[in-house]
């Protein structure tokens, strides 16, 4: 009899216990918000010419579309400029070079810029 009792009892308090924790977590939910970084471009280079940009990359030393071109924008980095030139996005597209900007990075890759129409 003493047995069925203690094995009440405790089933009891393991009852009591686990619900009063499940109210415990309810109550101290916290929601992390999260925001994505926005890359900013160093100061004194612009993003309204496609040298500007090439710039932009070769002090960042990454490639990256920087804005401030309301067309297409393609960006590569290589070895050399004309290798850069040939890897940017939309190279063989069809579509008409009309601005394009070259800088040589830190680490001696050329990055590339080329604005399509």
């Amino acid at each position: 009899m003493k047995r069925i009792v203690f094995l009440l009892v405790c089933g009891m308090l393991l009852l009591v216990a686990n619900t009063a924790q499940a109210r415990r977590r309810s109550s101290s939910r916290t929601y992390t918000t999260y925001t994505q970084p926005v890359q900013a471009a160093p100061a004194g280079h612009s993003t309204s010419t496609a040298q500007g940009v090439a710039q932009i990359m070769a002090a960042c030393g990454r490639v990256g579309h920087w804005g401030g071109n309301p067309g297409y924008e393609g960006c590569g980095m290589a070895a050399t400029p004309a290798a850069a030139y040939n890897v940017c996005c939309y190279a063989n597209s069809g579509m008409t070079t009309v601005d394009v900007g070259y800088a040589r990075g830190a680490n001696g890759m050329w990055f590339c810029c080329r604005r399509y129409r």
